[in-house]
């Protein structure tokens, strides 16, 4: 895939699902849909297990020791890198659909360090017969993603909470 363009996430009542849309410069569109139970572990289990790689200078170094700190981090690395974004750009569709444009349900997600130079790795989202997309995400990426994410499943209503582990719930950041 060529250099994103644009992503953009929506919900759809009648199918109980987000579609994240994606494009590139070559002006093809990925369509994925995210399910509720895949939205539910891509904004807990995953994001908590990838929190190492959402904060600025630790991209790609080994996972910090103390997971509810990183979480924490991470957290707080992505409301900083997405205040000043302007999230009201119009999305502009592809001109073609290499997933169909119908698009594909995601049924596995990963991250992955890539040779797109330091800080920059794979996020693959494919369905259960593989197809799928793998794109280059930097730390500031990887955190729009999980806030666009966030913002729709939050529209949803589907009462999804960020699962922080036990020893962090309520505890204060100094």
């Amino acid at each position: 895939m060529t250099a994103l363009s644009q992503f953009d996430a929506s919900y759809n009542m009648q199918q109980d699902r987000i579609l994240l849309r994606i494009t590139n410069q070559d002006k093809e569109e990925y369509r994925l849909w995210l399910t509720r139970r895949m939205c539910r572990s891509f904004i807990t289990d995953f994001k908590t297990r990838t929190s190492s790689f959402r904060i600025t200078g630790e991209e790609g170094s080994a996972p910090v020791a103390d997971q509810g700190t990183a979480v924490l981090r991470a957290d707080l690395e992505q409301k900083a890198a997405v205040a000043n974004k302007d999230f009201s750009n119009a999305f502009k569709p592809g001109d073609s659909f290499p997933l169909g444009q119908e698009g594909i349900v995601v049924e596995r997600v990963n991250l992955q360090p890539n040779d797109k130079g330091p800080g920059v790795h794979g996020l693959s989202l494919h369905d259960a017969s593989g197809r799928g997309i793998t794109i280059g995400v930097s730390v500031d990426l990887f955190n729009s993603i999980f806030e666009v994410i966030e913002r729709v499943v939050q529209q949803a209503e589907w009462g999804i909470e960020m699962a922080l582990p036990p020893d962090v719930m309520g505890a204060t950041l100094q």
